[in-house]
């Protein structure tokens, strides 16, 4: 049934629960940034402490009106925004209440109610928060120590009890807000405090920053410094090591300082001594240098005259000289049996020879001529003769070549004669030939010679003379090689083109001796296995200086090694023009003996390359040795008859005084 009463002006809105309380001020503090989390959970606590203490006593009241009454249309009251949904809260627990249907006239029981529990309520620093708090929380006190009831039907009661409750809530609600506001203002000054803070924090970052590079910067320094720290540990071992060992040193040291002074106090009176003695050998050799002086200017005379002496000597013995030498049976020789001339030595300078059968005692007119041919030389060698004793009298001509004279020696004589084994001969100390021997006697003079103060050059060259061509024996290329004066004089010759070396050793000298012998022309003939084909020329300069006496000598040696001389043969028509032009060769070689002999205007010299060449030997300024070599053989009888025959020639030839090759040095310096 509705009641006839009229419905109340005032409408009570439906009220909101406390979660959307709680959610509107999260609301509001989310929307300020600078409120810190802690400020929000206290007020947030604080506020639901609050409904939760009014909420239980709306709740008590509102059940006690809908009980008592029971409209029958459902009235809704329309409340305050503000005031939140009263809501139980779950720690209380609902209270059975008398059943309403039944009308009960006169006063009911009341019921017993658990008076409220006193909120304890956070205490916040205003003083006004908790004023507040202690109003809500006598009001409470009051509606719970309520007695009295109002009717169901006394709507005005009820209207002036809602009103008052309504009071209380709205004036709730104004401490609320207050709150609020109070927790408003804390957010901002939090905000504030919040942006200074930001500040000091974004200042204290840039400075950590700071900080922390500084603190990176001071690790690795505090590493370099321990590294080097420990090099420095490390060089002060070692520095202490090395001082320890500079001392030990040191101390050494000072020992061997003692010991030396010891030593040089020694060898200071030692030092007295010999600076005596010195002065005394000084003066010793001050008047040895005199002596020695007086003694060289002695030997230079000396020498002098020792070349003068000698070279009247070698003038009278006579500039043209011939040896005759007759050489031994070979094996091969004495294994045929071939019969031997008769050879006969009357002394040193003559020999006497004749045929073993006596065949040439009857000429071809029939009278009787000598049996024996006697010839007489400078000097004979018979076939026991060493090539040591040949040289003996050789020697004293390469004396004359190092004083400064010019000197030639040829080897003449038949095929098979032994003129290379007496030029060159075989390796070997007893068989060396002429011109082994006087290399080795150059060299050995020459050191006699620099005591006296004359110093030696020399100059060696090889040559042969085949079929009318010079062929350089040293050079392996073929060049044209001609016979020209030095001066207009005409009194000295070069050959053009000819390789000349410097000598220093004899073994230098040997060794272009065996390249020479290597590249001569050679062949086999009747009379020889090898018979020498050419006319071989060695041909060594020895220049000698003085620098005391500023002199120069040149002298010039030849050694000739002539090819066999022999007729020519039908058997050995092969070598019909070598034979010719050997053969033209020594005939104009006669030719030229026998105008000196004549003493003839007109000699000639040029017919041959051979004449031509040793021109300055045979009538020039020269020391000419003819060494003859003959065999004993009687089947060389002939060959060996014309040869003597020859040399005889040659012996009985005489040339003019030689005159020696002498300068003098000019002086260099001013």
């Amino acid at each position: 049934m509705e009641s006839r009463l009229p419905k109340p002006k005032i409408m009570i809105k439906k009220a909101t629960s406390i979660t959307d309380i709680i959610k509107n001020n999260h609301e509001r503090t989310n929307n300020s940034n600078n409120m810190p989390t802690s400020a929000l959970v206290s007020t947030s606590t604080m506020l639901i402490s609050t409904s939760s203490a009014s909420a239980s006593t709306l709740t008590s009241t509102n059940t006690r009106a809908i009980n008592d009454n029971k409209l029958a249309v459902k009235q809704t009251l329309v409340r305050a925004k503000t005031l939140s949904t009263i809501t139980r809260p779950n720690n209380v627990k609902a209270v059975k209440r008398t059943a309403t249907n039944n009308i009960i006239h006169g006063e009911t029981k009341k019921p017993f109610i658990k008076p409220a529990t006193k909120v304890l309520v956070n205490k916040p620093n205003n003083n006004t928060l908790t004023n507040a708090v202690n109003k809500v929380n006598t009001v409470i006190k009051k509606d719970t120590d309520k007695t009295g009831k109002i009717k169901k039907w006394d709507l005005r009661g009820r209207l002036a009890q809602t009103s008052d409750k309504l009071s209380v809530v709205q004036q709730k609600n104004k401490e609320i807000e207050s709150k609020y506001n109070v927790l408003q203002e804390l957010v901002d000054t939090l905000k504030t405090s919040e942006a200074t803070c930001k500040n000091e924090t974004e200042k204290l970052q840039v400075l950590n920053n700071t900080l922390t590079t500084e603190l990176q910067i001071l690790t690795v320094e505090i590493s370099t410094i321990r590294k080097n720290e420990e090099d420095l540990a490390k060089r002060l071992k070692e520095s202490t090591e090395s001082c320890t060992n500079f001392s030990r040193e040191l101390s050494e040291y000072k020992e061997n300082c003692k010991k030396q002074e010891i030593l040089i106090l020694e060898q200071t009176k030692q030092l007295t001594i010999l600076q005596t003695d010195l002065e005394l050998q000084k003066k010793i050799n001050m008047d040895l240098n005199i002596v020695k002086e007086e003694l060289q200017v002695l030997t230079h005379k000396m020498d002098k005259e020792r070349r003068i002496l000698h070279n009247t000597i070698q003038e009278l013995k006579g500039n043209i000289r011939v040896f005759c030498r007759v050489r031994p049976r070979t094996l091969k020789e004495i294994e045929q049996m071939k019969p031997m001339c008769n050879i006969s030595f009357i002394d040193d300078c003559t020999i006497e020879v004749s045929k073993s059968d006596g065949s040439d005692a009857v000429s071809c007119s029939g009278k009787l001529r000598g049996i024996k041919q006697e010839f007489s030389f400078d000097k004979v060698f018979t076939p026991n003769a060493s090539q040591a004793d040949i040289f003996e009298e050789l020697s004293l001509l390469v004396q004359s070549a190092l004083e400064g004279y010019n000197v030639c020696v040829f080897a003449y004589g038949q095929t098979g004669s032994g003129k290379t084994y007496t030029m060159e001969g075989e390796c070997g100390l007893q068989t060396e030939g002429m011109i082994p021997r006087t290399v080795c006697h150059i060299f050995k003079e020459m050191k006699q010679f620099e005591l006296l103060g004359w110093k030696y050059q020399i100059e060696a060259s090889f040559l042969e003379i085949y079929n009318e061509h010079i062929i350089d024996l040293l050079d392996s290329q073929q060049k044209t090689h001609e016979i020209r004066m030095v001066d207009n004089k005409g009194q000295d010759l070069y050959v053009s083109n000819l390789q000349i070396k410097e000598i220093h050793s004899p073994e230098e000298l040997h060794e272009c001796l065996r390249t020479a012998q290597r590249n001569r022309a050679v062949a086999a003939t009747d009379s020889n296995e090898r018979s020498s084909r050419s006319h071989s020329v060695a041909r060594i300069r020895l220049i000698g200086t003085h620098t005391i006496k500023q002199e120069v000598s040149i002298g010039n040696l030849n050694l000739v090694d002539l090819a066999g001389s022999e007729r020519l043969k039908t058997e050995e028509a092969v070598r019909t023009a070598e034979t010719k032009n050997i053969n033209k060769s020594l005939a104009n070689l006669g030719n030229v003996i026998l105008a000196l002999l004549k003493k003839q205007e007109h000699v000639p010299y040029r017919n041959s390359k051979l004449t031509h060449l040793l021109m300055p030997s045979l009538g020039g300024n020269s020391k000419t040795l003819m060494l003859l070599n003959i065999s004993p053989l009687d089947e060389c009888y002939n060959e060996t008859l014309n040869s003597m025959r020859f040399a005889s020639n040659v012996n009985n030839c005489k040339t003019g005084n030689i005159k020696r090759s002498r300068m003098i040095l000019q002086n260099t310096t001013n």
